[in-house]
């Protein structure tokens, strides 16, 4: 089925026309035409399956019909009034939404807005003032405009939640909960999307919306990585890992990549680590505890300057990087589902993406949860920490130690390869052999008379006798 069959605006396709789309993925061929009836939908399906354009599409495409059949002048009573809402847990998510929608805009010449951190204090008063389509934000930002009467949901139709586990995993509930009651239940159609599945989530849906007959889409590809991703475990000690992780950006990281921790500290001090390290490499850091203007900044520069970034959990979720190569988890996360999202940044769209994991022995019981998560795809399984295993192969790896006689003769054969253009001869290498057990440099005694004791000797005096020698050379 082509995206023609399903999608019948000349303006969407225009925007697929120009972006080279023709046929959808299986999560748009069925998500979007029951979205364009009117359902609501509840979409469970792996990481780079396609879900934005599942939900931005269709939304562009209804806008406009409605735009067509009831226009809509700009006045003062309906600015602030957005007739599509898409939540996202965080602003880097938002951003990529944004620019999502704005490129269909391009065609649909429709008016995208964005109310996230970083956006400006007057953000929300602006808005307020002012007419658009479609609202992208983070749920603090939107329920706080909510509450202070700068926006208004009565005309919304269309509320999206993207990665909505997250958005409860982060304790947006009261939030949702407000935004959705700001809404005509009569009149709005809601979409859940995420990459995995919670209780939390079940539980929410069975509560809040316990109105809404939800299309179900829990695709058999749930909790699964793409399998063009392929994966590498690295066993270190957590003393080892900062030496690991500079090695690995040395020799082995080629391209754009991130590089995952659990602590905002970890970013910090490994970011600016890595930056002694290698002051001509671009590395950027990113976690929840920057200000809002410094995380756009950031965040920013990596888009636009490639490199690699260091950063927390915040950009595990929902993100599509171009170009992105490879991910390496400095940590292993506290919990499986979020191993699922990080190495889910590649591998998206059929392209072939790394995973590098620094697996240390405190791993043991994360490992264990990640492969049940992933029990099905043995090539991405992780092995806990063998120590033993561990400090054999390191044993076997470690370089021979050599004296200071044994590099230098190691230099001057070198040089005399280079000055005669040619290797030792088997007979030089005997000659050599012969000088070093010997104890006279180029003599050795005959078999017979070393046999011999000096009585000389044996009295523990030197010998004065004259030995009869041969050259052996």
């Amino acid at each position: 089925m082509s995206f023609e069959k399903i999608l019948s605006h000349s303006s969407i396709h225009s925007f697929l026309t120009e972006n080279k789309l023709t046929k959808p993925t299986h999560i748009q061929e069925q998500v979007i035409p029951d979205f364009l009836k009117g359902k609501s939908v509840n979409v469970i399906a792996k990481t780079g399956s396609g879900k934005t354009l599942a939900f931005a599409l269709p939304i562009c495409e209804l806008l406009k019909f409605d735009e067509e059949d009831f226009p809509v002048t700009p006045t003062k009573e309906n600015a602030g009034r957005p007739r599509a809402v898409i939540l996202a847990p965080t602003r880097e998510l938002g951003t990529q939404l944004f620019k999502v929608f704005k490129s269909i805009s391009h065609h649909a010449k429709m008016r995208i807005r964005l109310l996230a951190g970083g956006e400006g204090a007057k953000t929300n008063h602006l808005l307020s003032r002012d007419h658009f389509d479609v609202l992208i934000a983070t749920p603090g930002r939107l329920s706080s405009a909510l509450k202070k009467k700068e926006l208004n949901l009565k005309n919304t139709k269309y509320l999206i939640m993207d990665e909505a586990d997250q958005l409860l995993d982060m304790g947006f509930r009261k939030d949702l909960v407000n935004i959705y009651g700001s809404t005509d239940a009569s009149l709005v159609h809601v979409g859940l999307f995420s990459a995995t599945s919670s209780e939390s989530l079940s539980e929410f849906c069975k509560t809040v919306f316990a109105d809404i007959e939800f299309s179900e889409y829990n695709m058999g590809d749930k909790n699964k990585l793409t399998q063009s991703v392929r994966t590498f475990n690295i066993y270190v000690t957590d003393k080892e890992k900062n030496q690991m992780t500079e090695a690995f950006i040395k020799n082995q990281a080629k391209g754009r990549g991130i590089i995952f921790v659990n602590k905002h500290e970890t970013v910090d001090a490994l970011a600016l680590l890595m930056n002694e390290k290698f002051p001509k490499i671009k590395v950027h850091s990113l976690h929840g505890e920057m200000e809002a203007k410094d995380r756009k900044k950031n965040y920013d520069r990596f888009l636009k300057e490639s490199g690699i970034l260091i950063s927390t959990d915040i950009t595990a979720r929902g993100m599509h990087i171009d170009d992105l190569v490879w991910v390496m988890n400095y940590d292993l996360p506290f919990e499986a589902v979020y191993y699922i999202h990080r190495c889910g940044r590649v591998g998206r769209m059929q392209t072939e993406g790394f995973v590098y994991n620094l697996v240390t022995p405190k791993d043991a019981n994360i490992v264990m949860r990640i492969n049940e998560a992933i029990r099905n795809q043995t090539a991405m399984k992780l092995t806990s920490f063998d120590e033993s295993k561990f400090n054999a192969l390191k044993a076997k790896a470690a370089p021979k130690i050599k004296t200071k006689i044994e590099k230098k003769k190691e230099q001057l054969e070198e040089l005399k390869a280079k000055v005669t253009g040619k290797k030792k001869a088997k007979s030089e290498k005997k000659h050599l052999k012969t000088i070093k057990s010997s104890s006279t440099p180029r003599y050795k005694r005959t078999e017979k008379q070393s046999a011999k004791k000096s009585p000389a000797k044996k009295a523990g005096g030197r010998s004065t006798s004259n030995h009869k020698v041969t050259n052996r050379r």
